[in-house]
């Protein structure tokens, strides 16, 4: 089962909310992204505060695309989320992140950016929950698909049949099924389910076109 996640990318907790509330009957789950102006050029809310002051049923996925990861793990074990995902580019402690997030109960994948090499994971691919591809240079909603990326997921899935895999970037009823050939099962969309018009109606043309 492919399960289609939607993204969250804001500067304001009124943002937050609002895009909390527009999909809590649709999914299960929501993609929060959090970038520090640092690793990547865009800057979103800080996360901690918006996600302590929502009740809400939906599991949170918090991918910190942030510069030093370890600086701001302990605070995010704190909050609700349920599952973290880092950046192996951003950091050189990549081991005591996935050690914090599973003392502490967390699911934990590891981010590769489009040009990043599978090698980068040989080390902790056992002791994650899942990998996290970019199919787009990560910061911004929209970016440009990079095509590349598929078959550095198909060389994966190959690999690593069993190791879930989540897509991020420029998912959309064209893109979603070669996603899927590439060995992808969790699919994480931004752009094209937010500028859609009618979020539900988006996430179901991604679903028949799958």
């Amino acid at each position: 089962m492919v399960e289609i996640i939607p993204s969250i990318l804001v500067k304001t907790k009124e943002e937050f909310l609002n895009k909390i509330l527009a999909v809590e009957n649709i999914s299960e789950r929501v993609h929060l992204d959090i970038a520090d102006g640092i690793f990547v050029p865009n800057m979103t809310i800080s996360g901690f505060e918006e996600v302590e002051s929502i009740e809400t049923n939906l599991k949170i996925d918090v991918h910190l695309m942030v510069s030093k990861p370890e600086n701001h793990i302990i605070r995010w074990l704190e909050t609700p989320v349920d599952s973290i995902t880092f950046h192996i580019e951003a950091t050189q402690k990549a081991q005591e992140i996935i050690e914090k997030a599973k003392e502490a109960d967390r699911r934990v994948g590891i981010a590769l950016n489009p040009e990043t090499p599978i090698s980068a994971l040989a080390t902790f691919i056992d002791q994650i929950d899942f990998v996290h591809f970019m199919t787009v240079e990560p910061g911004f909603y929209g970016g440009q698909f990079v095509e590349s990326v598929l078959d550095k997921m198909s060389d994966f899935f190959y690999f690593y049949p069993d190791k879930p895999i989540s897509v991020d970037g420029g998912v959309n009823p064209e893109t979603a099924p070669k996603l899927i050939q590439a060995g992808a099962n969790m699919l994480v969309a931004g752009s094209y389910i937010w500028n859609s018009g009618n979020i539900t109606e988006a996430i179901e043309k991604i679903r028949n076109d799958i």
